[in-house]
């Protein structure tokens, strides 16, 4: 009887043992379903027309978001963000604020377009500078004046997000924007001594025009120059000039330098614009 008794309870333990790892993998399968729920995304397309521009051209983005399913998303967002400075021109629907649109509910297996046209913005710039310097020293002068304009890319990133999403699905595109011809002037000096510059600078980007005068005199010398502390540094360096002046509109380049020079005594005047160049000169 003991052994029988003995027998029935371990039948009853292994029959108990194996309903609660039933049990167990019924609970693990059923968390499976619901992470795969909690899984659920939208997908998201865009791209850009057309993908190389010029400064004042207008592109049109678009993108598509769907939502594969197999249940509805709730609050569906999609927002837009630009890497570069456009102009917006138009959408094909309004933006609930910024550049942010509410698409609502989206069913199973349905999908959604949005396009936005913007214009690549040219910028209008311009200064005029007048300046005179005169002194003893050392003097290491670099300047560039140009209207030209570099080539350059803009980028716009979507990104879709709705009620449950853990994070936003993302999809970028990108328009290439063409460098443009201008007019340069660049300078450069180095010496030390007796200097004496005045400058005359007028920059406008509006018809890429470049107008310059200078007159320079200087005489080569040593320098020393005090640094505290019974400390000094002493510069003797002859003088050296150069000038360069590029008409990417008339397809000219004229260099002038001078090197090793004792004394600096010169003047030119340089226009440069999209009808050609005007350059006059005068001294030693």
């Amino acid at each position: 009887m003991k052994l029988n008794l003995l027998l029935a309870t371990l039948l009853i333990s292994l029959l108990a043992g194996l309903q609660s790892g039933s049990g167990d993998l019924a609970a693990q399968s059923g968390g499976g379903n619901a992470v795969g729920e909690a899984s659920a995304s939208l997908e998201l397309v865009c791209s850009a027309d057309p993908t190389v521009v010029d400064r004042g051209d207008a592109v049109t983005w678009n993108a598509t978001i769907c939502n594969p399913g197999p249940k509805p998303m709730k609050n569906v967002f999609l927002k837009a963000d630009f890497d570069s400075a456009v102009e917006p021109v138009a959408f094909s629907a309004s933006p609930s604020e910024g550049l942010v649109w509410s698409f609502g509910d989206m069913g199973a297996e349905s999908c959604a377009s949005l396009s936005l046209v913007v214009r690549v913005p040219r910028p209008e710039r311009g200064f005029t500078m007048s300046r005179c310097v005169s002194g003893e020293g050392f003097v290491s002068l670099s300047e560039d004046y140009s209207t030209a304009e570099e080539a350059y890319e803009i980028g716009c990133d979507f990104s879709a997000w709705a009620e449950g999403m853990g994070r936003p699905v993302r999809s970028s595109a990108f328009v290439a924007v063409r460098g443009e011809a201008g007019a340069q002037v660049s300078v450069r000096e180095m010496g030390s001594g007796n200097y004496s510059g005045r400058e005359e600078v007028r920059v406008d980007s509006r018809n890429n025009s470049v107008e310059v005068f200078r007159n320079l005199s200087a005489a080569s010398r040593p320098f020393n120059l005090s640094l505290g502390d019974k400390r000094s540094a002493n510069y003797t360096s002859p003088w050296f000039e150069m000038i360069a002046f590029r008409n990417e509109f008339a397809g000219n380049f004229t260099h002038q330098s001078r090197r090793n020079a004792t004394f600096l005594d010169s003047w030119y005047y340089a226009k440069l614009d999209q009808v050609g160049t005007v350059l006059i000169s005068g001294g030693g």
